[in-house]
């Protein structure tokens, strides 16, 4: 007999299997997801407290990004007490793949999908042209493959009764968001490449351009670095669950990025106005030599000889300091509109609630 083992009475108890790359993984990205989820929840509801003309399409989409996301957090809430509390002593438990787990697999997939399907929407309406309708076709063909992969990956999840057997089939799911990757960086490209050629020479155009050119690619860059981490993790390490850990958060980013972009026409309107004072501005030195619209983002530049710029009181403007209305505050935050008149049969108009987005009315 061990003389330590004498000494030491829990020597002789069998050694429990390392957790931190499996439980450990999930929790760590349950604890981060939890915490995207309640700025999801706190921008949807800015979203609809500021937004709330907005058209009805963008508000379901908005409503099922809300809801997929909050079936996702609870399913993955329900994972986190039953492995780590229910079965605490038990951690064989742990490579088995229970109901709760194989649900997350489609419901991440279905997130993803409705916020890509925003930024092709975005893409289609900034470009009219039939170079960017192929683009979006482009984009939605991928979706499609993501969808497919991430179905046959459902299918094995299903059929495995352990994370052991399933580890022969994370490939699919790695390559199901390489695809999802392909996807982002194709509708983050497009949309740069639109913005960048819309631009008119105008400076409060431009610089409203040159902000959602950075923040697209801001974005982008965040969300494709994530996917491209589950796609290396899932190939490279099948048997543990970090590219699982990594894809709770993963999913919660898209859906902050997408509820930003909307709540972002609020700063791009005090962004446009801040150069303005009440009254009248002549802008008549600016003589454009050619026509210039940014399709369906509510900006047209044409030819003319002499333009004014009537900069009417607009909702939530603020003047003097103290005894303002609650109103005010929230007509502040819901952007405004610059009523611009011309001389002449042509000239300039500009909506900056719905600047850059392409969701014009």
């Amino acid at each position: 007999m061990d003389p330590s083992a004498a000494m030491d009475p829990s020597a002789a108890l069998p050694q429990f299997p390392s957790l931190d790359n499996t439980l450990g993984a999930l929790l760590l990205g349950s604890c981060f997801g939890f915490m995207l989820y309640g700025l999801m929840m706190h921008q949807a509801y800015r979203y609809y407290r500021l937004y709330p003309k907005d058209r009805l399409v963008l508000k379901g989409l908005v409503m099922a990004i809300v809801i997929t996301e909050t079936f996702h957090t609870i399913m993955w809430i329900i994972a986190c007490y039953e492995y780590l509390i229910v079965n605490y002593f038990n951690p064989l438990n742990a490579t088995k793949t229970h109901w709760y787990i194989k649900i997350t697999v489609p419901f991440t997939a279905i997130a993803i999908m409705f916020c890509q399907i925003f930024y092709a929407a975005r893409v289609y309406y900034f470009g009219p042209q039939w170079q960017y309708r192929v683009v979006v076709l482009l984009a939605l063909l991928v979706m499609l493959m993501f969808l497919g992969w991430i179905a046959a990956a459902t299918v094995k999840v299903f059929q495995s009764t352990t994370t052991v057997e399933f580890s022969r089939s994370t490939w699919i799911i790695s390559v199901g968001y390489g695809h999802a990757v392909l996807c982002d960086i194709i509708l983050a490209g497009a949309l740069i490449f639109v913005l960048h050629r819309n631009r008119t020479g105008i400076k409060k155009t431009d610089s409203v351009l040159d902000t959602l050119i950075i923040y697209t690619i801001n974005t982008g860059l965040l969300t494709t670095i994530v996917g491209f981490l589950i796609f290396i993790f899932g190939l490279v390490y099948p048997d543990n669950l970090i590219y699982a850990g990594i894809s709770i958060p993963g999913v919660k980013l898209y859906s902050n990025s997408v509820l930003a972009m909307l709540n972002s026409r609020q700063s791009l309107s005090e962004k446009i106005m801040s150069g303005f004072d009440a009254g009248t501005i002549s802008l008549s030195a600016y003589r454009p030599s050619h026509s210039t619209t940014l399709p369906r983002s509510g900006v047209t530049v044409t030819r003319t000889q002499a333009v004014t710029v009537d900069v009417d009181a607009w909702p939530g403007s603020r003047k003097g300091s103290g005894g303002a209305d609650a109103d005010a505050d929230d007509d502040a935050e819901r952007g405004a509109s610059v009523n611009l008149k011309h001389h002449g049969a042509e000239g300039l108009s500009y909506n900056a609630a719905e600047a850059g987005l392409g969701f014009a009315d």
